[in-house]
């Protein structure tokens, strides 16, 4: 089975080989962000998520048979000049391939990183030291999908971390979170008690304004013009902070 889907500068082609659908995507996957907190960021393909499970979600589905030949182009572009490199993939750090994380470690030591951030679900919370001791000696940070901190919604979401995780849990391994807003059942109250907890215990963190895709999952237009009017003027020149209204504002998608 073969098909081709054209829409804008994506495209996809699905295809079966041995059961097994594979997804490639055209987009851009390196961006050089020079304001608030510069860095160079890449987004690359892995081997799949393994929780692969989140409602609102469908990026698992950047994952291809050979994921290295779609990332090796993309390292090749980073050049180290502001000696942070910001990875992330359809999934956690640690589904990247083989050939994928001996590159980044060579780019760590010949572009001089000093520091390097990851994201990771939490159920790798545990094998986060082990696999930043391969980036010596940059500084390696993580980031986590927890998307809020509200249980109910969180498990609406099935993300796959316990009701009884806190913040401060999460912050024992994690220095970053991204949470999720404007879904429909979501609430004005929920956005910014998640907002102000994640400023109290995390270094960094990204608030991403739901974007229609191929899940079931629907945005709350009404949120959404109320969030980009009421909320992001405020907190937009935030230290520590990035929102993101369409998910390739970071230049990556």
């Amino acid at each position: 089975m073969t098909s081709l889907r054209v829409t804008g500068k994506e495209r996809i082609i699905r295809f079966t080989r041995n059961s097994l659908l594979v997804f490639l995507y055209d987009m851009e996957r390196y961006s050089l962000i020079h304001i608030k907190m510069p860095r160079e960021f890449v987004l690359l393909q892995g081997t799949g998520c393994r929780w692969k499970q989140c409602t609102f979600c469908d990026y698992h589905t950047d994952t291809s048979l050979q994921p290295f030949e779609v990332n090796r182009p993309v390292l090749e572009q980073v050049t180290g000049r502001y000696g942070v490199l910001d990875v992330i993939n359809s999934g956690s750090a640690m589904e990247l391939d083989e050939d994928t994380v001996a590159m980044i470690a060579d780019i760590v030591r010949e572009k001089a990183i000093h520091t390097l951030w990851f994201e990771a679900h939490y159920m790798y919370r545990n094998r986060l030291s082990d696999f930043s001791a391969r980036f010596e000696p940059a500084v390696v940070k993580f980031r986590c999908g927890v998307e809020s901190f509200e249980p109910t919604l969180r498990n609406r979401w099935n993300k796959g971390i316990s009701s009884d995780v806190t913040p401060q849990e999460s912050a024992r391994y994690f220095q970053g979170v991204c949470l999720l807003c404007c879904t429909e059942g979501d609430s004005r109250e929920r956005i910014l008690n998640d907002i102000e907890i994640a400023r109290q215990h995390f270094e960094y963190f990204s608030v991403n304004v739901f974007c229609h895709n191929t899940t079931f999952v629907r945005r709350d237009e009404t949120l959404v013009h109320w969030f980009v009017k009421e909320v992001y003027p405020h907190i937009k020149d935030l230290p520590g902070i990035e929102v993101l209204v369409d998910n390739t504002d970071l230049g990556v998608g």
